[in-house]
């Protein structure tokens, strides 16, 4: 029986007040759990039961806990298998940058970013709507509303409205059906019966070339880009804006969301190679050259960084 319902039965007088206590216990003991978690992940600071949701604070942001998906942001974060490298990230955004997040989901590396650069200015754009409602969400709760720019579209090779293909983790949603199951289960365990749910959506997206010019943006910095399979129609569609703004790039790379795609990831390291780009993969720390991806090929996430715009960059972190 779950704790609301003990709540409630004790409040109709239907149970002893110290069988409701042993009750309650029972169902109360997990915080301390999430106690003994705290101190050993010591990036997180606390896990706060509030009315309008459970919000995880780390170090420098916070997040909702979205316990409908089958694996949410802050749950990643707090049980240690996130792996965003966003402190490494942050160093290669100058003052005053302009950085894309494409793919934002709800909002962790712009919220991460933003928190490492005061100045910067940040374009989180999410095209899905329940997970775009989590990332203004997020972003109220660290009132970062106006430093970070939510934009309700998507990126790709052309513009128009295209479909969407949705599992039960919005956070896999992709232009292309996914094949592993996992992402279609509910978040329900532990509360019934476990179900699956996958839907289509239409959702508006542009290319990184026209949405530049219609907007009025000069210069771009940084790109993060994660996109489900989807990242080399992505910069397909920004021939002008790597050829002459240059931006440093952190972007995922995985064999098996390209070949959803019809393509290897080697086509976008060859892609950027045109543009005077070169793929590197890092330690943390340091920036480690990286010419092609094999079957053996463990890394999914690298930089490409321009030869000769960031040639200091390169100097000062490439091995």
């Amino acid at each position: 029986m779950k704790l609301e319902q003990l709540y409630d039965l004790y409040g109709e007088g239907k149970i002893p007040k110290r069988l409701y206590w042993e009750l309650a216990r029972e169902r109360l003991v997990p915080l301390l759990e999430i106690r003994r978690l705290l101190e050993k992940n010591p990036y997180c600071r606390s896990v706060e039961i509030r009315a309008d949701g459970i919000v995880l604070r780390t170090r420098d942001i916070a997040l909702f806990f979205d316990m409908e998906q089958n694996i949410c942001r802050a749950e990643t974060i707090f049980i240690g298998t996130e792996g965003e490298e966003i402190s490494f990230m942050s160093r290669f955004i100058p003052a005053n940058a302009v950085v894309f997040d494409i793919g934002a989901n709800v909002g962790r590396v712009s919220l991460g970013l933003a928190a490492a650069h005061e100045d910067c200015t940040i374009y989180a754009f999410e095209p899905v709507a329940d997970t775009f409602r989590g990332l203004e969400r997020n972003l109220r709760l660290n009132e970062r509303t106006r430093r970070i720019k939510a934009v309700h579209m998507g990126f790709y090779s052309e513009r128009g409205d295209l479909k969407f293909f949705v599992p039960a983790a919005n956070e896999a949603a992709s232009l292309r059906p996914i094949t592993d199951t996992y992402y279609f289960k509910e978040g329900d365990q532990g509360q019934g019966e476990r179900r699956e749910r996958s839907e289509v959506v239409v959702c508006r997206v542009d290319t990184l070339d026209h949405f530049a010019q219609e907007h009025g943006i000069k210069n771009i910095d940084f790109i993060k880009c994660d996109t489900e399979g989807a990242e080399k129609m992505v910069f397909g569609g920004g021939v002008r804006v790597f050829s002459e703004m240059r931006p440093v790039v952190y972007t995922e790379m995985l064999r098996k969301h390209a070949a959803r795609f019809d393509y290897h990831p080697n086509e976008i390291i060859a892609m950027f190679k045109e543009w005077g780009y070169c793929c590197c993969t890092s330690d943390g720390e340091r920036l480690i050259p990286f010419e092609e991806m094999t079957e053996t090929t463990a890394e999914t996430n690298f930089f490409f960084l321009h030869e000769e715009k960031h040639q200091a960059l390169l100097d000062r972190y490439r091995i």
